[in-house]
């Protein structure tokens, strides 16, 4: 399925039950796509709860240039207009947004920018990258981005260490709609919009959950768990899994953890006449 924004088409999955207890809209990370969390829908769609997910721009089956978009922005941006079309199509529904990785960083600036939401839950969230250019090499990446802003480069996510499933892991390898790529544009953007979200943290006021797989190779969880003391919602958990990686949800014993939690915390949510089964 598609909407139109920034007259842009933009590509969506509903995986959608009735009388839904509530909508979680999901927000993916980045060179992925939003089929990659088809399990994780069909997991809520038991517990009672329908699920959307968009491709981000450049991402999956979305318009856009692989890896690029001219502000980090605009990502925040396209999710509101499609979680406005989502609420108008389940009205006096509760919404919650799931933001893994850069979409958490996506679902951050968008919750903060134009409080939409009943509650959000980050899954390792990018906030700062293990393997970020730093120094000489920062310096130099700014200065080819106000020359070469389209130029591609490798968005330096090694897929060995996003899962400890070797399935997952060779799955992502042979997906044709995943990519490697950032552009200089995209990491220029996406700098400014981690400053805009460091100060405005104290602006993120609906409940919170956020879940940190701390052998996470590819994001800094310490960064994370500092920035979660300053969110300031006041309802908000922090549950860290010490041996998982980066896709906490595809990981084995830790991925079931996982989905109890995120089930427990939508069914708090609940008004006190309706619960939802975990597991």
């Amino acid at each position: 399925m598609e909407f139109l924004t920034r007259d842009i088409r933009l590509h969506y999955r509903r995986w959608w039950v009735e009388r839904a207890l509530g909508i979680v809209v999901i927000s993916h990370g980045l060179g992925e796509h939003s089929g990659r969390y088809a399990s994780l829908a069909r997991h809520l769609n038991r517990a009672g709860f329908s699920v959307y997910a968009l491709d981000h721009y450049g991402h999956g089956l979305s318009a856009g240039k692989r890896g690029h978009i001219e502000d980090f922005s605009l990502y925040c941006e396209d999710l509101y207009e499609f979680i406005c079309r989502v609420k108008n199509g389940n009205p006096d529904t509760n919404l919650h947004l799931l933001g893994h990785s850069m979409g958490a960083v996506v679902a951050c600036g968008s919750a903060i920018r134009y409080d939409f939401a009943d509650s959000v839950i980050l899954s390792a969230p990018g906030f700062f990258g293990r393997r970020e250019p730093a120094g000489l090499e920062l310096r130099l990446a700014l200065t080819l981005a106000k020359l070469f802003p389209r130029l591609v480069l490798t968005n330096r996510i090694d897929a060995q260490w996003l899962c400890r499933d070797k399935a997952v892991v060779e799955a992502y390898r042979s997906d044709a709609l995943t990519h490697r790529g950032i552009s200089l544009r995209w990491f220029e953007s996406f700098l400014r919009e981690r400053e805009f979200l460091s100060v405005n943290l104290g602006r993120l006021q609906a409940p919170c959950l956020m879940l940190l797989p701390e052998s996470d190779q590819l994001v800094d969880t310490k960064v994370s768990q500092d920035w979660f003391i300053r969110i300031g919602s006041e309802i908000k958990e922090l549950h860290c899994f010490p041996d998982a990686y980066h896709e906490l949800f595809n990981e084995e014993e830790e991925g079931r953890l996982a989905r109890e939690l995120l089930l427990g915390h939508l069914n708090s949510l609940l008004p006190a006449s309706r619960s939802v089964a975990l597991g």
